[in-house]
């Protein structure tokens, strides 16, 4: 029987979600949603996301892009123009201007995230991607990375976004959390087309057993660098 990439990626997906360890289902995306969250969670939720993923993303892609099949370089460097300029977006800005106008909205000092020391569930986020790009078979980042990571940010924004504007809107504007609207939009066809690209790729028993495992990877050690707020304070 000739194998069925899109059923691959379903079977993953669904799994993952019976497992509760999905984005959307973290801690701080359900508080948000319900207004429970505090300044300094939601400030510490930033933390985590630019030590453990958003600041490294670039430099991933940059890597990566020089090891995958000349078919998929101008997707990948569409992505890091978007991440550095905003261009997809047409935000004028890059992910990382977005973040901070996030937390500055929220009284934080940019210090806070930028001079902060890294936990262990950020360093392990952001060194099994850097592993996936740099080290570990070029197709494996696809599902380790994209999605694992990128294809279940839209569910959790949405969320988290419901939950501004039902809750936060004494100290949050629309632009506030552009870096959350923004994602919503450019990372909903990430992960559209895995199916296809399992089927082309994905031709061993082998790589499916290794793309497998960085897809659930991927997924729990984003998860658990998003659950690990550790105290957060200016």
């Amino acid at each position: 029987m000739a194998f069925d990439g899109e059923a691959f990626v379903d079977e993953m997906r669904a799994e993952l979600q019976a497992s509760g360890r999905t984005l959307d289902q973290a801690d701080w995306v359900k508080r948000t949603e319900q207004g429970e969250a505090t300044k300094e969670e939601l400030v510490g939720w930033a933390r985590q996301h630019y030590h453990g993923v958003t600041f490294h993303t670039r430099r991933i892609l940059s890597a990566w892009v020089t090891r995958i099949p000349y078919e998929m370089t101008e997707g990948v460097i569409d992505n890091i123009a978007e991440e550095v300029l905003g261009t997809t977006s047409k935000s004028g800005f890059g992910h990382l201007h977005w973040l901070f106008e996030f937390t500055r909205a929220l009284g934080a000092p940019d210090e806070v995230i930028s001079e902060a020391t890294p936990n262990v569930d950020a360093m392990a986020s952001a060194s099994f991607l850097y592993c996936l790009a740099q080290q570990q078979p070029w197709y494996e980042l696809t599902f380790g990375g994209i999605l694992a990571i990128e294809n279940q940010i839209p569910p959790a924004y949405i969320k988290v976004v419901q939950g501004f504007k039902a809750h936060y809107g004494d100290i949050l504007q629309p632009d506030d959390y552009a870096f959350h609207t923004i994602h919503i939009t450019v990372d909903e066809d990430h992960g559209g087309h895995v199916g296809e690209f399992a089927e082309r790729y994905l031709d061993t028993n082998e790589k499916r057993r290794a793309a497998r495992a960085a897809y659930f990877a991927g997924a729990e050690l984003t998860r658990r660098c998003w659950d690990s707020l550790s105290e957060c304070s200016w």
